[in-house]
């Protein structure tokens, strides 16, 4: 199957936007933009997450066993934009973020994020998807909607759903 039309129809599933953070070896808050999460299991509380095989930040979960995923708001293209690069270049400047529970970075004004424990790590073609065991849930009080994908292109809620 070509690989350039499965991104193309894959890209045709609106998802939510999220950052996923953690630490390296020296304690320098490490991210990237993610798109490929779920929710897995309510118990235990349980999410997954795909990241790139090739990608620095799985490395550093992979060592440090902890990650953080925030839900980006539509207010925040900023941030996701910022962490989608690759390198090495500092993708939380001018992002305010926090040390959370678990030492991992917290970015602010999310609609939430889940501190995790890394409790798997399973081969998934050229990603790995990461199974986290929740450890710290917050919900801020916030009335922005989710920041969305779609085709190719970033997009927000239109506006509330009609009753049907």
């Amino acid at each position: 199957m070509d690989s350039i039309a499965w991104r193309n129809a894959m890209g045709k599933f609106a998802t939510g936007i999220t950052v996923v953070t953690t630490t390296d070896a020296d304690g320098k808050p490490q991210g990237m933009t993610v798109n490929a999460f779920t929710s897995l299991s309510l118990e235990p509380p349980m999410l997954l997450v795909c990241l790139d095989n090739k990608s620095s930040t799985l490395t550093h979960i992979l060592e440090s066993r902890k990650f953080c995923v925030h839900f980006l708001s539509e207010e925040q293209e900023a941030v996701s934009r910022a962490f989608a690069r690759k390198g090495e270049a500092d993708k939380f400047e001018g992002f305010p973020y926090f040390a959370g529970e678990t030492g991992v970075p917290v970015l602010e004004g999310c609609l939430a994020y889940v501190e995790c424990g890394l409790r798997k790590a399973v081969e998934g073609g050229d990603h790995q998807i990461l199974l986290g065991d929740g450890l710290k849930l917050v919900v801020p009080s916030s009335d922005a909607g989710p920041l969305l994908f779609f085709g190719g292109k970033y997009g927000r809620l239109a506006g509330e759903a009609e009753a049907s």
